[in-house]
């Protein structure tokens, strides 16, 4: 609610101020959107290096060739000047912040160009061992016919300098600083004492290395003070009496009240440039047609559309508050003084206190918009006020354009229902714009009443309330007597990006790992006997999983949906860690069957107790029966790993507050769902039966397919020590953090098969023959059992 308040007596010509504390220091949103910027074009520079190898080894060798054509006397010139300035520079910049009381800057510079110049020896060291020969030969320069240093420190310190100090008043240490850096760039470059790749790939670590600074440490804020925006407004002739800061929002308001008049103030300042940029990004990505409210990264972007569109809504003749000036407070801020309006926010009000005149003149206002082709785009309960006088006004229309398309249009209909619905139903928000609007224009926006046509803020706030779009949709289809289908206003959902991803990920890692296979020198060796059993344990694995989740889940579920399910995994393994794709996808089974989510979450952690449960003593007693020494260590050192794994754990949790009260919730979370939910199951010896046969089938499946991998290949062991290494290759597999446990399977199971006395070469084609058979032949089919499932609703 806001309304004019009663505002403290100035005492004599002061003005009073009344503002919350501002913050010394700020992380601002805009450092990290220049981050991922320099992350991406430093990636796409190694790619550029590896595909276009020549281009870039042309554009060293040719300006090499320039400066033989240069009279020496320029470049002489320059490289002194250059390394003069960069010499001197850093100390004095230091001393100067020094004696300015900057120790903090002091140190956060020291240590980011500490870091730039560790980050630069690191690479260079890479790129002159082992890295691949395209970005050798693309990025390590020749230099007398010996090899140069391929990422320059000096360089990248120097950016790092600049990067850190580049909001502070030292505008003459920053334009000498650019100078070295670009002086001794070019000089590196004609000179051939470096590559364009290397010095790119300096430049990139070095202001990286500085925004991390900025990010870790923050940077000085530049929000004026309230005192300060007063004596602007004074300045401009406003005689201010009181300034009061209104907490209402994200953006700093404040209301100024002179002795005739009261004013809203809008400042905008650097330090929130950028804010929610990637998100919305995304959003906009995502979404097909133009809906989501417009984006400004800077501050004077944001100051031109702010004032644009309140014009335009303005001259459409909507009511929103004029603007009377635009005043610059310094060169980080900017400050935009409107009319006062004193009301109450339509989300604020109960169904009684808005009549249907009311509801009239709203819809009046946007049909205003609607003729004038004007689209707000960020129309909600809270940026629809209704005055003291009882008439709505339109606020925060900066998202918005003019000449807007028919899309834009239909999409602020929908908001505007959805905000009136909120307060006083579906029905009455429906009636109101007919009457109003007519049933011809609310009628096209029956398509468009969907989650993707609602501004970010309006979407989190219906996840309280799911069904008002749906109570919208069917009431307008019962008024209208036609019903249409929804636009597709999105391009892609997140899942079906998951699945190009993963689809991306899979024949990448594939092609890695197979590429120095001989698949004819295999194929010829293996017994094919033993690889149909090998295959058919596989199956039974699926089997088995389908049938342990099950037996943890009262509810009937289609067995086939759970196996299809746990085919699924076969491919989504390859996006997530095995524990965490392996949760994920049973609990969205189970929740896309109707089971409540808490139920469902419990049932899966029920499910993952359940394992360990019946797993772990397996393991042990497998351990013993195999009489074999080094598979005894084997477990005995597994045992460990887990114990100091679980102890590690527990150290976190207690010395990290946030871990802590994440590992509270989890554990009574399940000691209220999960736990009730496993006792359930021991107290129903069918579903007892299910859940532990179909974890025991699921353990004896995999030992089996392994036992048939190595019989296949030739190689022969006691199946008991067969099963301690495949239960440790599984455990690995599920705690280490990678898609499907790449890599730490692989070398515990040789290793493991190793200890059993089986030859090393055997060892290694044997494991390879089982992650083929397990891991790398289920992605085609879980691929085609995820898209299915995706597309059926079941997953």
């Amino acid at each position: 609610m806001t309304r004019p308040m009663d505002l403290p007596r100035r005492a004599g010509d002061s003005v009073v101020i009344d503002e919350p504390p501002l913050p010394a220091r700020t992380r601002r949103p805009i450092d990290a959107l220049w981050l991922l910027l320099v992350t991406a074009a430093m990636t796409t520079l190694v790619v550029l290096s590896i595909v276009a190898e020549r281009t870039l080894t042309a554009a060293t060798a040719d300006l090499a060739d320039f400066n033989d054509r240069l009279p020496d006397g320029p470049v002489e010139i320059v490289a002194f000047a250059a390394n003069l300035a960069g010499f001197v520079l850093p100390p004095v910049l230091i001393v100067v912040l020094m004696l300015r009381g900057r120790a903090r800057i002091v140190v956060e510079l020291v240590i980011a160009g500490a870091a730039a110049a560790v980050c630069t020896v690191l690479v260079s060291a890479w790129l002159t061992g082992p890295a691949p020969a395209r970005l050798h030969d693309s990025l390590v320069p020749i230099v007398d016919g010996a090899e140069g240093t391929p990422v320059p420190t000096y360089q990248a310190l120097l950016v790092t300098l600049v990067t850190v100090v580049s909001r502070l008043d030292v505008r003459r240490f920053r334009q000498v600083a650019i100078f070295a850096i670009a002086g001794d760039l070019a000089v590196s470059l004609l000179r051939g004492h470096a590559t364009v790749g290397g010095l790119l790939i300096a430049i990139g670590i070095g202001a990286a290395a500085g925004l991390v600074a900025r990010l870790v440490g923050g940077q000085p804020s530049v929000a004026p003070s309230g005192q300060k925006i007063a004596a602007v407004l004074a300045a401009h002739g406003y005689d201010i009496i009181a300034l009061l800061h209104r907490p209402e929002d994200e953006q700093r308001r404040f209301t100024a009240q002179t002795p005739d008049d009261t004013f809203t103030v809008l400042v905008l300042d650097r330090d929130n440039e950028g804010a929610g940029t990637v998100a919305r990004a995304f959003g906009r990505l995502r979404t097909h047609q133009e809906v989501l409210p417009r984006q400004s990264v800077t501050m004077r972007d944001a100051i031109n559309r702010l004032t644009l569109q309140s014009l335009a809504v303005a001259r459409a003749g909507a009511r929103t508050p004029e603007i009377r000036s635009v005043l610059r407070i310094d060169r980080e801020s900017a400050a935009i003084v409107y009319d006062y309006v004193a009301g109450t926010y339509l989300a604020d009000l109960a169904a009684d206190d808005v009549s249907d005149a009311l509801l009239e003149d709203l819809w009046l206002q946007v049909a205003q918009l609607q003729r004038n082709h004007v689209a707000h785009r960020r129309l909600s309960g809270r940026t629809i006020m209704i005055s003291d006088a009882g008439e709505p006004w339109l606020l925060d229309p900066s998202g918005g354009e003019v000449a807007a398309t028919d899309v834009a249009l239909r999409a602020d209909i929908v908001q505007v229902l959805v905000a009136v619905a909120d307060v006083v139903g579906p029905v009455r928000a429906v009636d109101s714009a007919i009457d109003t609007l007519g049933a011809a224009i609310v009628g096209e926006t029956v398509p468009f009443i969907q989650p993707a046509a609602l501004p970010r803020a309006t979407r989190h706030e219906l996840k309280q309330d799911r069904n008002i779009l749906r109570d919208l949709r069917d009431h307008l289809v019962e008024r209208l007597g036609t019903a249409a289908a929804p636009v597709q206003l999105r391009r892609f959902r997140p899942l079906s990006m998951l699945t190009g991803v993963g689809t991306v990920v899979a024949v990448y890692l594939v092609g890695t790992q197979l590429t120095d296979v001989s698949f004819g020198d295999l194929w010829a060796e293996t017994d094919l006997r033993w690889l149909v059993v090998a295959v058919a344990m596989m199956l039974g694995n699926y089997v088995g999983m389908a049938l342990g989740i099950l037996g943890f889940v009262p509810e009937r579920i289609p067995f086939r949906h759970a196996f299809g399910a746990q085919v699924a995994l076969g491919f989504v393994r390859l996006l997530a860690p095995a524990a965490v794709s392996n949760m994920a996808v049973n609990i969205r089974l189970l929740t896309r069957a109707e089971l409540a989510g808490p139920m469902a979450t419990a049932s899966v952690a029920a499910h993952q107790a359940g394992q360990w449960a019946v797993v772990f003593p397996l393991f042990a007693i497998l351990a013993v029966i195999s009489g074999s020494s080094a598979t005894a260590q084997l477990a005995s050192e597994t045992t460990l790993i887990i114990l100091v794994g679980a102890l590690a754990a527990g150290v976190i949790v207690a010395l990290i507050p946030r871990v802590r009260r994440w590992a509270r919730t989890l554990w009574s979370d399940f000691t209220g769902q999960g736990l009730p939910r496993l006792l359930d199951v021991l107290s129903d010896p069918r579903k007892l039966a299910t859940a532990v046969g179909g974890i025991l089938l699921q353990s004896f499946s995999m030992i089996v397919c392994f036992y048939a991998c190595l019989k296949a290949v030739g190689g022969s062991a006691p199946i008991a020590g067969m099963a301690v290494v495949q239960l440790v290759g599984n455990t690995l597999g599920t705690a280490v953090p990678t898609p499907g446990g790449l890599g730490a399977v692989e070398a515990a199971l040789s290793a493991g098969v190793g200890t059993l006395g089986v030859e090393a070469a055997t060892a290694v084609t044997a494991v390879l023959l089982f992650r083929l058979v397990t891991f790398w032949l289920p992605i085609l089919p879980g691929w085609v059992a995820w898209t299915q499932m995706q597309r059926r609703g079941l997953l």
